[in-house]
């Protein structure tokens, strides 16, 4: 599989020019033909708008959800998973999978599978599954197996999501012992960085599963933001992102290891490794229309999960108060907003191949 084109983030000097971003997005472009990334200095503030529908239900009698702060969160191992799994985080996790495909223009995956050769796939952390429903549809010839400690959908729940026959769902927790009664030719996980303790453990973990030659893929951000010149320097997006590094450091979490995952996987044994590195602009300040309309979905996505995610640590971890946080997250998204602050944040494709 060829790599998706490369676009390079830039500021748009002069055009201001209207973007769709309230369907799934489909993107094209030319390897050859590289759109920089740039800031627009004409940006008209908030011309830009994502809308949120409840593209899929999922089920509530999984397991029991405890509230905080006026969200709720996993009764499942409670404590150790700090997002929020109420409607409105399921509703933003299925935005987080369009721009996903948004970002890689339109494909699922970049590691170079062939479908000849899937029996088994694995996709951990799944979320509300729609990429494993996706993946699932994709290919119907081999078993898709997708598990979560977050409430995943049944046939009953989502009878408009199109719930392939082969794949199946469980709720675990991957930092437990792996016990599957096959190996996997393809593993997926994508933006974990909240959610693992020890990635390289689970690496490890992926390769004992995988069979030879089969392909382990990680999709993540890249912690901390920064911008293309220093309008990130002293802003509250800056002491948001660095809270949030602090407090995820004092359970044991570090939220900037992705940076770390290309070497990670090579440590464990896999090999023909390799990332790819996109930007997701905060708001629609970028020139290239390929950034313009990532950075309005990645405004909507922080819009809609920012002040969830910081209640969950900085209360908890950092002892916070809820007004504290709720202050810190008005200015911060006050910031996003602002065209003249050019902030982006790294997002990562990495994968690599058990030896045969």
């Amino acid at each position: 599989m060829s790599s998706p084109p490369r676009e390079v983030l830039a500021v748009d000097n002069g055009s201001v020019e209207s973007v769709e971003v309230n369907k799934v997005p489909v993107v094209t472009g030319k390897a050859e033909e590289p759109a920089k990334l740039s800031v627009d200095q004409d940006q008209i503030e908030d011309e830009q708008e994502v809308i949120i529908s409840a593209t899929a239900s999922v089920s509530s009698s999984l397991y029991e959800s405890i509230e905080e702060n006026g969200r709720t969160y996993h009764k499942y191992k409670e404590g150790k998973y700090f997002l929020p799994n109420d409607e409105l985080e399921q509703n933003r996790l299925d935005l987080q999978h369009h721009l996903c495909k948004l970002t890689l223009h339109g494909r699922l995956h970049l590691a170079p599978l062939k479908n000849t050769d899937l029996k088994h796939a694995l996709d951990f952390g799944t979320g509300t599954g729609i990429w494993a429903i996706e993946f699932g549809n994709s290919v119907s010839s081999f078993q898709t197996k997708s598990n979560s400690t977050n409430k995943i959908p049944k046939p009953s729940d989502t009878p408009n999501a199109n719930i392939p026959a082969n794949l199946s769902f469980e709720v675990d927790d991957i930092e437990d012992a792996w016990v599957y009664p096959h190996p996997f030719t393809y593993i997926h996980g994508r933006l974990m960085a909240f959610a693992l303790r020890n990635p390289q453990t689970i690496f490890r973990k992926a390769f004992d599963a995988l069979s030879p030659g089969g392909y382990f893929e990680m999709q993540d951000l890249v912690p901390p933001s920064r911008s293309i010149d220093n309008t990130f320097e002293g802003t509250a997006l800056q002491r948001c992102a660095m809270l949030m590094i602090e407090a995820g450091l004092k359970v044991g979490m570090d939220i900037t290891a992705p940076a770390r995952y290309k070497s990670m996987m090579e440590e464990v044994g896999f090999v023909d490794v390799k990332e790819v590195m996109f930007e997701w602009p905060i708001g629609t300040w970028a020139k290239s229309q390929y950034h313009k309309r990532i950075g309005a979905w990645f405004m909507r996505d922080i819009e809609i999960g920012l002040e969830g995610i910081m209640m969950g640590l900085l209360t908890r971890v950092l002892g916070m108060s809820r007004e504290e946080v709720g202050i810190l997250s008005r200015d911060t998204l006050k910031e996003m907003r602002d065209p003249k602050i050019h902030c982006y944040q790294p997002f990562s494709v990495i994968y690599g191949r058990k030896p045969e």
